[in-house]
């Protein structure tokens, strides 16, 4: 919705050390886990699912939970209840670069998650995430 600002998470540092995931299936099933968490209505859960595998210090990733605890009720006064999430795809650029979306449902729109992976090694950290409301996006992507 236009009086909705975009809701960015993070746009990661190259600051941190991150953990890895051994393959992207591993990574994709984060995003899953992520995703059940906040679907559920566990906005911190989620997050925190998160936070091994990002590339920002500790002090960043609490400014940026706070920050979205801020806004959720905004969102919810906006689009109503939260009704679930919905794998969308995965994506391949390279052999190095995989990015996931997955939407989060609510009662009168929904939100846009994507997750990018990086894996310079074979093993994937987590370089960005961010979600909002711009689902239209999805169908030029």
């Amino acid at each position: 919705m236009k009086g909705v600002a975009v809701f960015i998470l993070l746009v990661c540092t190259t600051i941190g050390e991150a953990a890895s995931l051994d393959s992207k299936e591993a990574a994709r099933k984060l995003t899953d886990q992520v995703m059940a968490k906040v679907a559920s209505g566990d906005l911190d859960g989620g997050l925190l699912l998160l936070k091994p595998y990002l590339i920002i210090p500790d002090s960043e990733f609490k400014v940026m939970l706070e920050q979205t605890k801020l806004q959720l009720p905004a969102i919810q006064g906006r689009f109503g209840k939260i009704i679930g999430s919905e794998f969308i795809n995965e994506k391949m650029i390279g052999k190095s670069l995989l990015q996931i979306i997955q939407l989060q449902k609510f009662q009168k729109h929904a939100m846009r998650w994507r997750f990018i992976f990086y894996s310079p090694d074979g093993k994937w950290v987590l370089n960005t995430f961010n979600f909002d409301d711009k689902i239209q996006l999805l169908f030029g992507e």
